[in-house]
């Protein structure tokens, strides 16, 4: 994902994807064709720069929150379609889970009431909140500004709550759905009446010829799927460890050994990630499967050593962790195969591959 940091508040850095980039300059281009003049523009951009400061406030409102609970945010990314927090995993606890996936639409109340204070202070009067014009037209004022904002946040508010994946609403109500059923079946129940809600909203919008809304409906029921999946597969992971899976014998590629000697075992259907040893018999990196179809590609495979194209990252674990907490690891630091360690020793590595095979057994079998 193509993102550049902007900022950093509370340790965690704000990146913009570089598509929001394109979308201001669509806006800008979009009033230049209208023939908006300079100060329209300056009004109008502002409202779009406030508009994304408040979902920036949204998700350090989950970012925070799941801060309280030990869960660190990696960081929040700002797109044309909104922000994500992404964060290193979900609080265990439904109720944990409730009160972060809350947070972020709470956030936008707390906004939308100081915005309508500051209305109240400045008019002594809030009803420009219900005058029938349209805000739009008067964004080139501060009334106008403040009013667009203040329902801006409440549309926020209002469409976080849809209890659908990826929406808040889904999250929340998985998390209520959870306290009774569990976190898996709760998580089922919550993707199913997510997906029957996006069928309608697919339905309706070609009923209404509201072609925006089949796009949000889509991804609704898209989402809807690979969230119950990810459940799926976390809750496989998290009842077996390492040492169920990870296999004892496997090669130790010398640093100074070719890159075709792993590219030869690699084709010929044997191990596809490798780690590299020192001729102290000591873990110096490891050469992904990533780095070995790249290196055929670049056509290196004979003229450059293990230790000139292997990664310098090297992950070890005992042999009584988690798959889950292993697989989360691996994500976190991108790392493709682990050494497993006892007493200071290597007994065995479990790589991505051998997960992938463990899921798909289990999976079927559900």
């Amino acid at each position: 994902m193509k993102t550049l940091q902007v900022a950093k508040f509370a340790n965690i850095p704000i990146k913009i994807h570089w598509s929001f980039g394109a979308f201001i300059l669509l806006f800008v281009g979009y009033g230049l064709s209208i023939k908006m003049n300079g100060s329209d523009l300056i009004w109008f951009l502002a409202f779009i720069a406030s508009m994304f400061l408040c979902v920036i406030m949204h998700e350090y409102g989950h970012a925070l929150s799941a801060r309280r609970y030990g869960v660190k945010t990696i960081d929040i990314i700002i797109s044309p379609i909104g922000g994500i927090a992404r964060l290193e995993r979900l609080p265990e606890k439904p109720i944990q889970e409730l009160i972060v996936a809350i947070a972020g639409p709470l956030v936008n109340v707390v906004i939308g009431l100081a915005l309508c204070l500051v209305l109240y202070l400045i008019n002594q009067d809030l009803t420009f909140l219900i005058n029938e014009e349209n805000p739009f037209d008067q964004l080139n004022s501060v009334n106008g500004f403040l009013v667009l904002l203040i329902w801006t946040n409440a549309v926020l508010f209002l469409f976080n709550l849809i209890p659908a994946f990826p929406m808040d609403g889904g999250r929340i109500l998985r998390a209520l759905l959870s306290m009774r059923l569990g976190r898996v079946k709760g998580t089922q129940w919550a993707a199913l009446i997510g997906r029957i809600l996006a069928v309608g909203f697919i339905g309706f919008a070609v009923f209404s010829k509201d072609y925006m809304l089949i796009f949000i409906g889509i991804f609704v029921f898209v989402m809807a799927g690979a969230e119950n999946n990810q459940v799926i597969i976390e809750s496989i992971l998290d009842k077996a460890i390492v040492n169920d899976i990870m296999k004892t014998e496997f090669s130790k590629i010398h640093i100074s050994e070719p890159l075709r000697t792993m590219f030869d075992k690699y084709i010929r259907g044997g191990e596809k990630n490798y780690l590299i040893f020192d001729s102290m018999d000591n873990i110096s990196g490891v050469i992904p499967e990533l780095f070995l179809k790249q290196a055929s590609k670049d056509n290196i495979l004979d003229s450059t050593t293990a230790n000139e194209y292997m990664s310098p990252k090297i992950l070890r674990v005992t042999k009584d962790v988690t798959l889950k907490n292993l697989f989360e690891k691996m994500n976190k630091e991108g790392i493709a195969i682990a050494a497993i360690i006892e007493d200071n020793d290597l007994i065995g590595v479990v790589d991505r591959s051998m997960l992938q095979n463990y899921l798909k057994l289990h999976i079927g079998k559900r």
